[in-house]
């Protein structure tokens, strides 16, 4: 929601919490299926992480993948060099097809292409079960976005539990506090494979931020303090009804609806509700 449209809210005396104003932890049960995954690698002795990144978003325009696609052929690349340097990358288009057969069929032919060159593998591998998508995260060097509207995604926050930086443009809108947990970039295709040459450097502290911060009970209670703060600092509106005119309009309404008509001003009350002080809901009332 762009800050125009938090104002508008704000004059009508309703206060909005934008959405990347808070950290999003991930629901119980995804969180005991990324802790597995992770506990269960390091029982196994595997390598920490995998040569993998992990694009976990359905396939639809706005999601990016066509241009996160188009930025990794080499032929065409303005920074060749880069796409040179991530040889032997797999990455993992985790999505299914949102409807839009069109751009879906785009995203397959930009894959091929990409794999043509054998350089990076792309591996579109369409919907997956929690299970799945928690071993991946713990598998994978980051999690890639290249979203162009967003905010705030619950995906980043599922990598950080298993230790695992993001990638992502900035039209993602992560909070502050977590945007040096990863490399964001302008949206720019020709310079996006750059960041992945740095992935490591991160030492553990995606997922110590995680187990610290992703909460949900101080997550909660960090909203019902902007609620509380909002509502004591709120300013105070007029009535939204307000005047005789308006009140004789509905009170004109009641009589109508219980058989009877509009009635002038009584002892009752205002124009419209003299019905009221004289017995009776509009002529042939209750009274």
């Amino acid at each position: 929601m762009s800050e125009g449209q938090l104002m508008n809210f704000e004059e009508l005396g309703v206060s909005v919490m934008p959405d990347d104003a808070i950290l999003k932890p991930p629901n119980a049960a995804m969180r005991k299926l990324l802790d597995d995954a992770m506990v269960a690698r390091q029982s196994k002795m595997m390598r920490a992480k995998d040569r993998l990144l992990i694009f976990p978003a359905d396939i639809r325009p706005m999601k990016g993948q066509a241009d996160f696609l188009a930025g990794l052929i080499f032929e065409f690349s303005k920074k060749p060099a880069a796409v040179q340097r991530l040889r032997g990358l797999t990455i993992v288009l985790a999505g299914g097809c949102d409807g839009n057969q069109t751009y879906c069929s785009e995203v397959v032919e930009l894959t091929e292409i990409v794999n043509s060159e054998k350089l990076i593998n792309v591996v579109v591998a369409d919907k997956l079960s929690d299970e799945e998508m928690a071993q991946l995260y713990a598998a994978s060097l980051g999690v890639v976005l290249f979203s162009r509207v967003d905010c705030n995604p619950r995906a980043v926050y599922e990598g950080f539990v298993t230790d695992t930086p993001f990638f992502v443009t900035e039209f993602t809108r992560l909070p502050a506090l977590v945007q040096h947990l990863g490399h964001m970039t302008d949206g720019d295709v020709s310079k996006m494979a750059e960041p992945w040459l740095w992935t490591g450097g991160f030492a553990g502290r995606v997922r110590e931020f995680g187990r610290r911060h992703l909460v949900e009970a101080e997550v909660n209670r960090k909203a019902l303090e902007w609620m509380n703060q909002n509502y004591l600092s709120g300013k105070e509106l007029d009535p939204v009804i307000r005047g005789e005119e308006t009140l004789g309009t509905f009170g004109g309404g009641l009589g109508s609806m219980f058989g009877g008509a509009p009635v002038a001003g009584g002892a009752g009350g205002p124009s419209g509700l003299g019905g009221l002080g004289a017995g009776g809901l509009g002529a042939g009332g209750l009274g």
